[in-house]
């Protein structure tokens, strides 16, 4: 061979600096293989082996043959001073904003590895470029960037292999796809898809990242040309732990600590893991990963590997050293959980004034945030951040009764009242007077009588005067004969009751509320257990829960001493019965010679039985097509009475005795008509 081909000279190239040097590299290997080599274009390269092939190939095998390095070195040396051109120009550009390059220099890949990555990075993005390689692979269907290939691109480099190796920078970043089995000299380098996507100006995230992935903080720094942050300017990794029972306060503590954060998480498999390390450097942040327990040992070994990333460790409790990855780490206070008022205002942008309900954590402050417009308030928000929570177990009831329609005695309304200031100015005492808020500045208030008193009445007024809606705590729904269900639904109901401006209401609260017992068998100590439980609930709780019960020597003395204001309910007197009848016949209701005296002194019943019998009365004269008489209402007395299981004497029923052996319908059906 008389001369050698000369190469374009550099300056003459367009394009960005990484696939420019890929061309030349790609050039000069092209020209070794068809010069030097006497390779000749085959269309079925790869795809047989005939006479003249095996004669090539043994040729070339490094220890049977060799090609005439005279032509090699003449290509070489033709070929330097572009690829010098090309590589200062590349290197050039390596603090430079444009994706490639930020990328490389995030991962914190070594010049070689950048090269290589350009390369595969310039081969994956045009045909041309793949037909060479497939040339220079000798093999028309392998047209990507082998580590074969890579001996060809860089004969100066004899390990260069090793920069796409599983210890090389490349593998450690997740920017090449995981190899496929096969023989090692045929491994692809194979850039991943997301990496190609996002040098193309695509930013949208990897398939393979667990699902919940969220970015936390500023737009990556590189992207807009941002400096970036100093623990990433000087190439810093660090692994904090971050334990705290607030997740906004965790992921607050992490930010603070590293910087932009994706969090995630924990993957669940190697893709995940390659998915998660690779979006990471991409948007060039550290990665938070929020754990429910103990870390996998196989999650910190991955977490070790990726040493050009910091990382955060989030979870609830301290994490167990054994777990740890074996690599230096530090863990961060976290701040308390609940909202401070700067945060507030911060956060609801002056709509938290005249809201002192407001008492949530900073986690469930950035959820109301969120659903303020949606609610159209805070109020709402807050409302709508306990409804799931708390509707599986108990129903809402939106107040609408008022003091007005309570019958009941001065000394025990004033009772209920003194529920009503504790829990309005709970924080002036507890916070600005400094009174000690132990066990906490919740309210809990006992109401105790027989059924029909009032009691869940009093609770619907005391809320109504609060502003708060009422949970009525379904206990069917609530106990769960599977041992631990009970407290965790618990813990449920109190703590989404204590993000909102609610209040909780437990009827037939003995049924929780018990005396604890000696224990004799498993049954027992779970009940016990139930108990402790639910006591030291509700000594965090810092809202208002109110509970009713029959019998209030039935509640266990600890829960007694919680209690802030109890109120007996009695069944009413006379003239109580006197005020309950004439409250519940409406004025409106067609009514003839009724005797509300009478009634309330032959009748002695419990207020909600007369609402009940006076609702009857109504249905039956509806029926009868009649007004409401004497007769109508003791005969709706009468089946009230029954329906409690009581002895009907003619005796109790005065001058309306017949009716308590038999009803008289026929008086129903004869009386005038309205």
């Amino acid at each position: 061979m008389s001369s050698v081909p000369r190469l374009n000279a550099p300056e003459c190239r367009e394009g960005p600096p990484w696939a420019v040097l890929a061309d030349v590299l790609l050039r000069r290997a092209a020209l070794v293989a068809r010069v030097g080599l006497d390779h000749r274009p085959d269309p079925l390269a790869g795809l047989k082996v005939d006479d003249d092939d095996l004669g090539r190939l043994l040729n070339e095998l490094p220890g049977l043959g060799g090609a005439d390095r005279s032509i090699i070195d003449a290509i070489d040396a033709e070929a330097r001073p572009g690829i010098e051109a090309a590589r200062e120009r590349f290197r050039s550009h390596i603090s430079g904003t444009d994706a490639f390059f930020a990328i490389a220099r995030f991962a914190q890949l070594t010049p070689l590895e950048s090269e290589v990555f350009a390369v595969a990075c310039a081969v994956e993005l045009d045909p041309r470029r793949q037909r060479l390689v497939g040339y220079l692979n000798d093999d028309v269907s392998q047209r990507r960037v082998t580590l074969f290939t890579l001996a060809l691109l860089f004969p100066e480099h004899p390990a260069v292999t090793l920069a796409a190796g599983p210890g090389g920078g490349l593998r450690r970043a997740a920017l090449v796809a995981a190899p496929e089995p096969g023989p090692l000299g045929s491994v692809a380098v194979a850039p991943s898809p997301t990496v190609m996507w996002w040098l193309a100006g695509d930013r949208a995230r990897d398939a393979e990242l667990p699902v919940g992935v969220e970015a936390l903080g500023p737009a990556a720094a590189g992207e807009a040309g941002a400096d970036l942050p100093k623990h990433r300017a000087a190439g810093a990794r660090c692994l904090v732990l971050v334990p705290g029972p607030d997740r906004a306060r965790r992921r607050q503590a992490a930010l603070e600590s590293i910087g932009e954060l994706l969090a995630a998480p924990l993957p669940d498999g190697p893709a995940g893991w390659d998915a998660l390390v690779r979006q990471a450097t991409l948007e060039q942040r550290g990665v938070l990963v929020e754990l429910a327990g103990p870390l996998p040992k196989d999650a910190g070994e991955r977490i070790a590997k990726a040493s050009h990333l910091s990382w955060a460790l989030a979870s609830q409790e301290e994490l167990p050293l054994d777990c740890l990855p074996q690599i230096p780490w530090r863990e961060v206070a976290v701040a308390p959980a609940q909202a401070t008022a700067l945060e507030l205002e911060a956060a609801l942008a002056g709509q938290a004034e005249g809201a002192p309900w407001l008492a949530l954590s900073a986690e469930q402050l950035e959820l109301v945030r969120r659903a303020v417009p949606g609610t159209g308030g805070p109020a709402a928000a807050a409302r709508r951040l306990s409804a799931g929570h708390i509707s599986t177990f108990a129903p809402r009831t939106r107040p609408s009764r008022s003091w007005g329609d309570l019958v009941l005695d001065p000394l025990r309304t004033e009772r209920l009242r003194e529920a009503v200031a504790r829990y309005r100015h709970r924080k002036t005492v507890f916070g600005a007077w400094g009174f000690s808020p132990l066990p906490s500045t919740g309210v809990v208030a006992l109401f105790a009588g027989p059924s029909g008193t009032g009691k869940t009445l009093a609770a619907e007024i005391i809320a109504g005067e609060l502003g708060l809606d009422l949970y009525k705590v379904d206990l069917a729904a609530l106990v769960s004969k599977w041992v631990g269900e009970t407290e965790k639904n618990l813990s449920a109901v109190f703590a989404a009751a204590e993000a909102s401006n609610v209040a909780l209401f437990f009827d037939e609260a003995d049924a929780l509320f018990a005396k604890r017992s000696e224990v004799s068998d498993a049954h027992d100590r779970y009940a016990n257990i139930e108990v402790a439980y639910l006591l030291q609930r509700l000594e965090r709780y810092e809202g208002l829960v109110m509970m009713a019960t029959n019998l209030a020597t039935n509640i266990d003395p600890a829960f007694l001493r919680r209690v802030a204001v109890s109120v007996d309910f009695p069944m009413p007197e006379e003239p109580e019965r006197r005020r309950i009848w004439e409250r519940s016949l409406p004025a409106g209701a067609p009514r003839q010679d009724l005797d509300l005296d009478l009634l309330a002194k032959l009748f002695k019943l419990s207020g909600g039985s007369i609402r009940n019998a006076a609702v009857t009365a109504g249905f039956l004269a509806a029926d009868a097509g009649s007004v409401l008489t004497m007769d109508l209402v003791v005969e709706a007395v009468r089946r009230e009475m029954r329906k409690l299981g009581r002895l009907l004497t003619p005796d109790e029923f005065g001058p309306y005795g017949a009716q308590a052996v038999s009803p008289r319908p026929d008086r129903a059906r004869s009386a005038d008509r309205p």
